[in-house]
């Protein structure tokens, strides 16, 4: 499927464009003062040594509008272009295939605010040449009556059909629940603390079809845990966003995530945001690494449709890190952004399990730039 080509880094990019089934910080009480319509590109390239891989171009548009006081309907768009080459087997130059696929992908979400919480319902659409999915909403909050704690309840549910352009399969599907249970914390007048727990349990077709040695369970289940703590410098009236998640699934697979990031406010409307993200990976229960087995050679104990076993590069145990760099300006009603980041993932970066050998270097490029204008 063309969405098997992407990295999770990039996807979680694409999504930020978008309206997530759960939003990433705890909403407001009260709806936005004033409507705004958003412009954003991402321009993506990745490669490996002497091949360049995907390249990804993502316009996309995005409209926050509040209604009657008590509402407010946030709608995005995004059109991404996907092309280049892509490793068919590990990471083998002779491997590279060629590709290119057009994602479009809509959402929409009504809020409805009370004094003390709110809730809202979700929608989202995206369509591939060979992929097509539904994600379906619900999120509240309640917070305390000082206002110092706030919990937070959220489900979703997603759907997707697989018709795989080479028909190794047709009309293959994948249902996945999602739940998430979470609470935000001030500290005090200079910290917030927010955690949260998410339950995944996904049905239906895992596999990828493009990849000949490719058989996954049709059983999914994933458990996160996030933790973040700002923290505002009153000296220099920065803040600091620091967070740390564990992932694990029945894959097999775990994973932790550090970030940080500083946000620093400069005269005239500036604002700087140096970022920084350490990522490892265990692998996958049935990965079969480049040193268990040549490629193509079949293993001896592989049986097609029956034997778990995947070749694919992203279930290899790695680590990565990433440095990015921010800069916005605000204007009366405008507000530009500039956001540069680079990635580099090594198999010796893992550092929750021994990284898979033989799996070569990859490194990306993520260039972003934003325009808002409120009214």
């Amino acid at each position: 499927m063309a969405r098997s080509y992407q990295h999770d880094l990039l996807k979680s990019l694409l999504a930020s464009a978008l309206i997530l089934p759960f939003a990433p910080v705890a909403q407001a009480d009260v709806p936005p003062e004033r409507a705004s319509i958003s412009f954003k590109y991402l321009d993506y390239q990745d490669s490996q040594p002497d091949a360049k891989r995907i390249s990804v171009k993502a316009p996309a548009v995005a409209l926050q509008l509040p209604i009657a006081e008590e509402w407010s309907l946030d709608t995005s768009a995004v059109v991404d272009t996907v092309s280049g080459a892509s490793p068919r087997y590990h990471s083998e130059p002779s491997s590279i295939t060629r590709m290119h696929d057009e994602r479009k992908a809509t959402d929409i979400r009504l809020t409805r605010y009370f004094s003390q919480g709110n809730i809202s319902f979700g929608t989202a659409f995206s369509r591939e040449s060979d992929y097509v999915s539904r994600v379906h909403s619900l999120n509240g909050s309640i917070s305390t009556p000082e206002k110092n704690t706030t919990l937070h309840l959220g489900i979703a549910t997603t759907s997707d059909r697989i018709n795989p352009t080479n028909q190794i399969v047709e009309n293959e599907t994948k249902h996945v629940y999602d739940l998430l249970l979470g609470v935000t914390q001030v500290l005090s007048t200079t910290d917030i603390a927010q955690a949260n727990l998410t339950f995944s349990d996904g049905r239906g077709y895992y596999s990828d079809p493009y990849k000949f040695f490719d058989n996954r369970p049709r059983t999914k289940r994933t458990n996160a845990f996030l933790v973040r703590w700002n923290h505002h410098f009153a000296a220099t009236d920065g803040t600091s966003r620091l967070s740390y998640r564990y992932y694990r699934d029945s894959f097999g697979i775990h994973s932790h995530t550090i970030t940080g990031e500083y946000i620093q406010p400069l005269a005239d409307g500036w604002v700087l945001t140096p970022q920084a993200r350490i990522y490892s990976q265990s692998a996958a229960n049935f990965f079969l690494g480049p040193m268990n087995a040549p490629d193509p050679s079949i293993p001896d104990n592989f049986q097609p449709g029956i034997t778990y076993l995947s070749e694919d590069q992203r279930l290899a145990a790695f680590g990565g890190r990433s440095l990015g760099f921010k800069v916005a300006k605000r204007f009366t009603d405008f507000l530009i952004d500039l956001k540069y980041e680079h990635y580099l993932q090594r198999n010796e970066w893992a550092f929750n399990a021994a990284g898979t050998p033989g799996i070569a270097p990859f490194k990306a490029k993520i260039l972003q730039f934003g325009m808002t204008y409120f009214f």
